[in-house]
């Protein structure tokens, strides 16, 4: 195994291990009426509109060679049940990325775009990217936006 490809490894090892900052967002809270919980869930499923949605987008870039250059786009948008009105009752969506310069002048770009659907019940998000420039004149950017509709 080359000196890169470990070094690589061992920072993707330590940013995974690293908490995330501002991972979970949504939720619904309770108000002391867990019946009216229990209604919207039988509401949901009675008209056919699906309990989860999970969406899953990752991606990997990289430029290992003296003057290289890497460019990714990545795009996730939540589908439409085609039940109008419906949305699942919890959403999950992941974006995760890894780019990485490696090489002396080496140029990677990564761009990662995520369109979710909001839960009736709760909605989680998680983000988490890592972008490395390694090598003289090496150039490293990176974007992953991880959005969730209203």
């Amino acid at each position: 195994m080359t000196r890169a490809i470990s070094l690589t490894l061992v920072l993707l090892a330590t940013t995974a291990a690293l908490p995330a900052a501002a991972q979970d967002s949504g939720g619904l809270r309770l108000r002391g009426n867990p019946i009216a919980t229990l209604d919207q869930i039988e509401a949901n499923t009675s008209r056919g509109c699906p309990l989860s949605s999970t969406s899953v987008t990752v991606g990997v870039n990289k430029a290992f060679g003296t003057g290289s250059s890497a460019t990714q786009g990545l795009r996730t948008v939540a589908s439409s049940t085609g039940n109008s009105g419906c949305r699942p009752l919890v959403t999950t969506q992941v974006a995760v990325g890894g780019n990485l310069a490696l090489g002396a002048g080496s140029q990677a770009g990564q761009s990662i775009n995520v369109q979710g659907q909001r839960g009736a019940l709760d909605s989680i998000s998680f983000t988490r990217g890592i972008n490395i420039g390694v090598g003289a004149g090496s150039v490293a950017t990176q974007r992953i936006q991880n959005l969730t509709s209203r």
